[in-house]
């Protein structure tokens, strides 16, 4: 049987995953006639897996097919091993050197929140799996091309100094990681805050029910069924258009400032900010109650301020 040059690949980590890449790519070969043996020499803390790749069976393959076909074994193999191993203690590393003041929980947070960017948790439909995609076939790319004109491969060495957009791309994922963590915990804080506000005040409402209709809008109408009147939040909710201050912060600002013992959230068929609803239903937590099929839910009239008396 004819020789077909082999490739060395040498690793310090992750050999496990390395040769179970390696197996999971053998019926490849082996429908185009090539079989696989491969073995390991220890020097110092890095092992050298020898692949020699020899043309046999009933399938004939010339040499340089062969040799193309090994090439893409080995990168598809190395590829998937980067992205599904490699990564995540590359993406420790980048913590560990640049947020390394971070306290512990902080880090794991922000572990987590890079691995839900990196595998497209952040990203609508079909984005993020083609995110995965794009990200392991730069990678492959990038191998085929250095595999392409050498037969030896450390494969550490190679991300560190072959795969230098793919670690920025890396460190980028992390410092979004970051900022999300941050704003994360500037938006408890707030809540905090607001929660404190709510419960250091006497309630200027027993009751009120919030009807949200479509375009932002809402109605605050109090346990009798009668339009909130006070003259402090007439004012601040007259024109919800103008200014820089959205309805929604508006929204928000005048439930603080009524403090109501009980908050009904009536949503109905509109389609409120989520965010917002969100913001109301933990400010308010243990004093809210949401809604979605009485006859406020049903028909609101944000323009007149009719809907009859809440049961």
């Amino acid at each position: 049987m004819a020789v077909v040059e082999g490739i060395i690949i040498g690793v310090n980590n992750h050999l496990p995953a390395i040769r179970a890449g390696l197996k999971r790519e053998l019926p490849f070969l082996e429908r185009e006639g090539l079989y696989l043996d491969i073995k390991e020499e220890w020097r110092g803390d890095m092992v050298f897996l020898d692949c020699d790749f020899k043309r046999g069976g009933q399938v004939p393959t010339p040499v340089d097919e062969a040799e193309v076909l090994l090439r893409q074994y080995v990168a598809n193999a190395l590829s998937e091993v980067i992205v599904s191993h490699f990564e995540g203690s590359l993406v420790r590393e980048i913590i560990q050197e640049h947020y390394s003041y971070f306290k512990a929980p902080e880090q794991k947070k922000i572990m987590e929140l890079t691995h839900l960017g990196l595998n497209g948790s952040t990203k609508k439909g079909t984005e993020g799996y083609i995110y995965n995609i794009h990200r392991k076939a730069r990678i492959l790319y990038k191998l085929l091309d250095y595999l392409g004109s050498n037969n030896k491969i450390i494969l550490d060495g190679f991300i560190r100094f072959r795969l230098k957009e793919y670690l920025a791309e890396l460190r980028e994922v992390v410092d979004r990681a970051v900022d999300d963590m941050m704003l994360e915990k500037e938006y408890r804080e707030f809540i905090h805050l607001l929660r404190y506000f709510v419960e250091v005040q006497e309630p200027k409402r027993l009751e009120i029910h919030v009807i949200m209709a479509e375009g932002n809008k809402y109605h605050l109408m109090d346990g009798e069924g009668e339009t909130i009147s006070d003259d402090e939040l007439e004012d601040m909710l007259l024109d919800l258009s103008q200014g820089e201050v959205s309805s929604e912060d508006l929204l928000i600002s005048a439930l603080i400032s009524l403090a109501p013992a009980r908050l009904h959230l009536h949503l109905g068929t509109a389609s409120p900010n989520r965010e917002v609803v969100e913001t109301i239903k933990k400010v308010f937590a243990g004093r809210i109650s949401i809604c979605f099929g009485c006859d406020l839910c049903k028909k609101p009239d944000t323009d007149e301020g009719k809907y009859g008396k809440p049961r």
